[in-house]
């Protein structure tokens, strides 16, 4: 397997969820994983020696309580999205358990994170599927409010990147692959960056 060609998304749950993994190579889904584990899941991934790691939980807390940068930035290029709140905020809630979750794995992988500058290979960075869906349809009608979140992704996956989701079969595999689909572009350099480097960057594809 060429080091080169090989990249990773990864979608975050809480702790009895875990983690699902999509590897991609050459632009095109190779292998799946599923762990509860942040280690497991990391030495995993690391096994197949990824140039980019995409993953969908925050890399970063906000400073201040407000949103994060990122988050901000999104919203106002018309992408609805997650609000992260400081480290303090989030600990007195087991709904951000998910995102402590997220940043076990974070820490797991012992990589670089990407910081907004010319980017080191191998790294991690985050991104976002619900922006990943919406941006891959570039201004054309991305579904129905009728459609399903799964349907929805998947066939944004089959029309937009002519990706094989025959072993993606749940709403996890497929976020993890949107995140695969976004670490392929970064791997391309056809990405957008969006936040600072105090609070984190949330990486998604450029659609030229």
């Amino acid at each position: 397997m060429s080091h080169s060609e090989t990249v990773v998304g990864i979608d975050v749950g809480g702790i009895k969820k875990g983690f699902h993994a999509v590897v991609n190579l050459n632009g095109h889904y190779h292998h799946k994983f599923h762990s509860t584990d942040p280690k497991e899941l990391a030495d995993w991934v690391l096994s197949h020696q990824p140039i980019a790691v995409a993953i969908d939980a925050p890399a970063m807390f906000s400073e201040d309580g407000r949103s994060r940068f990122a988050e901000r930035e999104l919203v106002n290029n018309g992408l609805r999205c997650f609000y992260t709140p400081t480290r303090a905020l989030a600990l007195k809630s087991r709904f951000y358990d998910w995102v402590f979750n997220g940043e076990r794995l974070y820490q797991a992988f012992g990589l670089p994170l990407f910081s907004g500058e010319p980017h080191s290979i191998p790294c991690v960075m985050e991104t976002f599927p619900h922006a990943i869906d919406s941006l891959l349809w570039a201004n054309q009608p991305s579904g129905t409010n009728k459609e399903r979140k799964l349907a929805k992704r998947t066939r944004t996956l089959i029309e937009k990147v002519q990706y094989d989701v025959s072993q993606s079969n749940n709403i996890d595999f497929i976020d993890a692959a949107l995140c695969a689909v976004a670490a392929d572009y970064f791997a391309k350099n056809q990405f957008i960056a969006y936040g600072c480097q105090n609070e984190g960057f949330i990486v998604l594809p450029k659609i030229v």
